[in-house]
């Protein structure tokens, strides 16, 4: 006997005549291969906004009733270009990711996180999405480490905010739907990148490439082949690290 919702079902009921067993059903998956059972949870995102709130208060919550902008936890996982050439730390091009300077920065992006990354996770599927958000993360931060060198110094998950901003872009083109409105979301981004002289314009721009590349690999590269867009994410995250070491190699 098999657990149904309503008692149990006895397992000759499912066979046609012949006496075979139908095939099970197939779980229905999205366009670009997310499951749609899953697809309105949003876990992971839930569990990346969760993860920033709880670095936020091991920092501190820098700019919450007085709070310094740095403390140790910040200064051990922060973008510091300093500590990655010189103790070989390229942790911090993902960690930085989850550390926030105040408390409009990190509402701001948490906002931000929330309604893209519940969308793009119900069209990727889990992992792709946390792919995305690791290549993004990482692509912004060795960016700015390749151009500003032992001066690089940041904190913020808006890196791989650019990343999604990207991907939403070129997924919404191959799916034949309106991108208007994520080209003006982007647009005002990236004025209020270039008008603030505290804003990692690189690591925005560094993520934002990033995204573009992942967004490509899993539009165009069938979601059956699924090795294959995995290994194109991947790939592209080590060499962003191997760029970064080949960085650290000219400053040391």
């Amino acid at each position: 006997m098999r657990p149904a919702a309503v008692g149990f079902h006895c397992p000759e009921e499912g066979r046609p005549a012949g006496g075979r067993i139908a095939p099970p059903e197939r779980e229905p998956r999205t366009t670009l291969g997310g499951r749609a059972q899953l697809a309105r949870q949003g876990l992971v995102t839930q569990i990346l906004i969760g993860l920033c709130v709880v670095a936020y208060i091991l920092q501190g919550a820098p700019g919450l009733a007085g709070g310094d902008n740095s403390n140790r936890f910040t200064d051990d996982f922060a973008m510091i270009g300093f500590r990655i050439a010189a103790d070989d730390q390229y942790y911090r091009l993902l960690t930085a990711a989850f550390l926030h300077a105040g408390v409009l920065h990190i509402l701001f992006n948490m906002y931000a996180l929330y309604l893209l990354g519940f969308q793009l996770e119900a069209i990727l599927g889990r992992a792709r999405y946390l792919g995305l958000f690791v290549a993004g993360a990482v692509g912004g931060n060795t960016l700015s480490y390749l151009l500003g060198g032992l001066s690089t110094a940041s904190v913020g998950a808006s890196t791989a905010i650019f990343a999604f901003f990207a991907a939403y872009y070129v997924i919404a083109r191959r799916l034949r739907v309106d991108s208007r409105q994520i080209l003006v979301v982007l647009g005002i981004n990236l004025l209020i990148t270039f008008s603030f002289s505290n804003i990692d314009k690189w690591g925005h721009l560094g993520g934002l490439a990033a995204g573009v590349i992942v967004g490509l690999i899993y539009a165009y590269v069938p979601p059956r082949r699924a090795w294959a867009q995995a290994g194109g994410v991947v790939g592209l995250i080590a060499l962003l690290f191997v760029a970064a070491a080949v960085k650290s190699s000219t400053l040391v």
